[in-house]
C-alpha cells in the first residue's frame, strides 16, 4: 500500500518567520547548535553548556537544578531564557516568510554523501485518517509529558521534526538544488560540526518558488523519520490549546517545525543499529539447534564478518554472529521462515526476524525484557562493538542490516509500528538552526 497517489487529504506545507541566530551577538554557529535532545548524554550536555551561554540545548534539554519545584524547574527557565535571548537581540525574527533549504554533507561507511532537504510549517492533521503523515516506531508516555511540558512553558519547537516523502520525479528536489545554484536561496549559515558534517542552510523567500514547493507536496504523504515523540507532542498540545481556548489567546499550535527530505536521494542514509547480548549465557550449539528451522548458517571470522553480512543482506535477511568465545557466523533467514505469508511487510523486517525468531524465540527473552533492556545493548558502531565482544564486555552480538527507506514508507503507510531501534537516519537534524515560535 502507497498513499502518495491518493488525493483524498491536502498536506499543507507553509513558509514561516522563524528566530534564527545573529552570530554577531551570539558568536559562532556551530557552538550554538545540538544534535536532538534524545541523544544528548549528561557530559554531551555539560559540554555544550560549556561551549556558549546561548546555546541551544539550555532551551531544548535544560539542566535539573537543585532546588527545582513547582515555581522553579527547567521548562520554566527555558521559557525565560528564550524571551532573555530574543530581547537581547540573541534571537532574532525574520522579517519575511521563507522556506530554508537544509543540507548536510558527511561520510558514511568510507563513501560521501550530501543530503538535502527544507525547514517549513507542516499543518497537523485533525485526524488519524487524514492520510497526511505516518509515523513506524512507536511512542512513550515519559518523553511525550517532558516534551509537552516544555511546549506549554515555552510556546515554541526548538527542535524540528525529520520526515521524509517520496518526490519520484525529483520536482521538489530540482527545486531545491536550482534554487542553491542560481542564488534565488541565500545563504545563512555553513559549517562543519564535531562529526565532520558539514551543514549549510539557505534562506529561500521568493513567492512563486514557493508556492510550487507548495503545490508539489500537497498531495505527498509525509513519514516521520525521526522525532516521533516530538510530533504526538505538537498533536497534543494543539489539542490542548484549542480544549483551554489558548488559541483565543494568540497561541497558534496548529502547525509544527518539520524537516522534509526527498526520499529517493542517495544521500538518505540509514544506517544499522546492532544488537548486543549481555548478562545472559549463550552456548553456541544450542542457539544453533533451535534455528534451524528457519536459518542456514555459515561458520566465518571476525575479521569477515561485516563484509560477509551486507554480502548476504543484499539477497536475503541476514545476521552477523559474533560470540565472546571468538567464533562467528553468518546466519541467513529462509524466505517464509517456515511460515505462511500473510502479507505483512513487518514481519519480513531484519529487526522483526531477529526479535520474534532470535531473540524470543531461540534466546528465551521476553518482550518485557526487550522493552527494558535487560539483556540488550544497542550499538551503532560495528568496530566498536566487536572489541567489546572480543573482550568479553559483551556475551555476544548480531550485525543488522540497514533497513531500507522503501519498507519504512510502506510499514509507515499500513499504520505499522517497527521494534525500537528499527532505523537510525544519519545524520541527525541538528537544533538550532531556527526555531518557530507558536506565539507572538
Amino acid at each position: 500500500m502507497n498513499n502518495s497517489g491518493e488525493k483524498n487529504f491536502e498536506a499543507v506545507v507553509l513558509p514561516f518567520r522563524p528566530y534564527i541566530y545573529d552570530v554577531r551577538s551570539a558568536g559562532d554557529i556551530k557552538n550554538l547548535t545540538a544534535p536532538p535532545y534524545d541523544v544528548i548524554s549528561k557530559e554531551l550536555q555539560d559540554d555544550l553548556y560549556g561551549r556558549s551561554e546561548y546555546n541551544i540545548v539550555r532551551l531544548e534539554f535544560g539542566k535539573e537544578e537543585g532546588g527545582d519545584g513547582g515555581a522553579e524547574n527547567k521548562y520554566k527557565r527555558a521559557a525565560l531564557l528564550f524571551n532573555e535571548w530574543i530581547s537581547k537581540g540573541i534571537l532574532k525574527k525574520e522579517d519575511k516568510d521563507s522556506i530554508y533549504i537544509y543540507v548536510q554533507k558527511f561520510t558514511a561507511d568510507n563513501v560521501s554523501y550530501e543530503r538535502i532537504g527544507f525547514l517549513s510549517l507542516f499543518r497537523l492533521p485533525e485526524t488519524k485518517e487524514n492520510g497526511s503523515i505516518y509515523g513506524h516506531e512507536a511512542t512513550l508516555s515519559k518523553p511525550k509529558e517532558d516534551r509537552f511540558k516544555l511546549m506549554e512553558a515555552a510556546n515554541a519547537n526548538f527542535s524540528p521534526i525529520f520526515s521524509v516523502f517520496e518526490d519520484k520525479n525529483s520536482d521538489v528536489l530540482n527545486i531545491l538544488k536550482k534554487s542553491m545554484e542560481d542564488g534565488a536561496a541565500e545563504k545563512l549559515f555553513d559549517f562543519t560540526d564535531d562529526n565532520g558534517i558539514i551543514n549549510v542552510l539557505y534562506r529561500l523567500g521568493g513567492e512563486a518558488v514557493i508556492a510550487h514547493i507548495q503545490s508539489a507536496m500537497a498531495h505527498k504523504p509525509a513519514y516521520i523519520a525521526d522525532g516521533h515523540h516530538r510530533f504526538e507532542t505538537c498533536i497534543n498540545y494543539r489539542d490542548y490549546v484549542k480544549k483551554e481556548g489558548l488559541d483565543k489567546k494568540g497561541i497558534n499550535a496548529d502547525f509544527c517545525l518539520m524537516y522534509f527530505a526527498p526520499s529517493n536521494q542517495e544521500g538518505l542514509v540509514i544506517l544499522p543499529t546492532h544488537r548486543g547480548i549481555k548478562g545472559k549465557n549463550i552456548n553456541i550449539e544450542n542457539l544453533l539447534e533451535s534455528m534451524k528451522d528457519n536459518f542456514d548458517y555459515k561458520e566465518t571470522n571476525f575479521d569477515d564478518l561485516l563484509n560477509e553480512n551486507k554480502k548476504s543482506g543484499k539477497n536475503s535477511v541476514s545476521f552477523g554472529f559474533a560470540h565472546k568465545s571468538g567464533r562467528a557466523f553468518i546466519l541467513s533467514f529462509r524466505e517464509g521462515g517456515g511460515n505462511k505469508d500473510n502479507g505483512n511487510p513487518l514481519e519480513k523486517l531484519d529487526v522483526s526476524v531477529l526479535q520474534e525468531h532470535i531473540l524470543k524465540k531461540a534466546l528465551g527473552i521476553t518482550q518485557e525484557e526487550i522493552d527494558t533492556q535487560k539483556y540488550l545493548v544497542y550499538e551503532k558502531d560495528p568496530q566498536k562493538a566487536l572489541e567489546k565482544v572480543k573482550r568479553g564486555d559483551l556475551e555476544a552480538v548480531f550485525f543488522m542490516n540497514p533497513t531500507k527507506i522503501e519498507d519504512v514508507i510502506k510499514i509507515a503507510s499500513l499504520n505499522l509500528r517497527m521494534p525500537q531501534k528499527s532505523t537510525y537516519f544519519y545524520p541527525k537534524i541538528l537544533t538550532g538552526l531556527a526555531v518557530n515560535p507558536l506565539k507572538d
